[in-house]
Order: structure tokens, then sequence, then C-alpha cells
């Protein structure tokens, strides 16, 4: 009796770890996205006043 106590622990302890590890990737998902828009914004700044200039 004491084996099957053990099981739903189990299955809520996989379930939190699969929840984490989804959040997990749509954080650092948004968080490349961002950096990503930081980089063209900046490169766009550069080409803008290279531009300018000219």
């Amino acid at each position: 009796m004491g084996m099957f106590a053990i099981f739903p622990f189990l299955i809520i302890l996989i379930y939190l770890g699969i929840t984490f590890g989804i959040l997990y990737l749509i954080y650092t998902w948004v968080n490349k996205f961002i950096v990503l828009r930081q980089e063209q914004n900046d490169l766009l700044r550069e080409i803008i006043k290279k531009m300018d200039n000219k």
C-alpha cells in the first residue's frame, strides 16, 4: 500500500516539471526576441546616422 501512495506525488511532480519547463522555454524565447529586436533597432539607428552624414 505504501508504494501506491507515492504515485500521486510523482504525477504532480512530473506535471509541475513539465509546466515549469514550458514556462522556461517561453521565457527564453521572449527574451531572445526582445534582444533581437533591440539589436535591429540599434542597427537601424546606425544606418540612419550614416545616411544623414552623407
